[in-house]
């Protein structure tokens, strides 16, 4: 009898420190109703309370339809518990158009065009837009996103 205590008080000592080394996990959005995903499984919809999780790296995955998807490394050290605020930036269509031809537009040193109308979904807040002829700047200014809006 005592030496199956011996087998199986390893295997309960690591199934207790497994337990009582997970942290009570609690995640808070703006906007609620979020997906959140945590290492690729998801665990359903914000406000997410009284999740545990394993100390260690972990990846976090935000998502919600119209707005701008969040992806977050967290280191988790042992702690009691861990409560994380997010807030997702909306996105809004945007519409740049112009009259004049031969100009090329930059937008955040990214998207180029040299159409007189083009469409864009944009994340809230600033970017910078930069306006060539020739090969050369006339024009660069910082836009504000935060709401729909036209550009001409």
């Amino acid at each position: 009898m005592f030496q199956h205590i011996k087998i199986l008080s390893p295997i309960i000592l690591i199934f207790y420190s497994f337990v009582l080394s997970q942290v009570k996990l609690e995640v808070n959005t703006i906007p609620t109703k979020v997906d959140i995903h945590l290492d690729g499984v998801n665990l359903g919809s914000s406000p997410i309370k009284n999740e545990r999780i394993t100390p260690g790296v972990h990846k976090f995955e935000i998502k919600k339809k119209g707005y701008a998807p969040l992806t977050y490394d967290l280191l988790v050290n042992p702690a009691q518990a861990i409560s994380l605020d997010f807030f997702l930036n909306p996105i809004y269509e945007c519409k740049f158009k112009t009259e004049e031809k031969g100009l090329v537009f930059e937008l955040n040193g990214e998207h180029r065009w040299d159409v007189d109308m083009v469409r864009l979904r944009l994340e809230a807040g600033d970017h910078l837009l930069r306006v060539f002829k020739i090969g050369e700047i006339i024009d660069e200014q910082t836009i504000r996103v935060d709401q729909p809006k036209k550009y001409n």
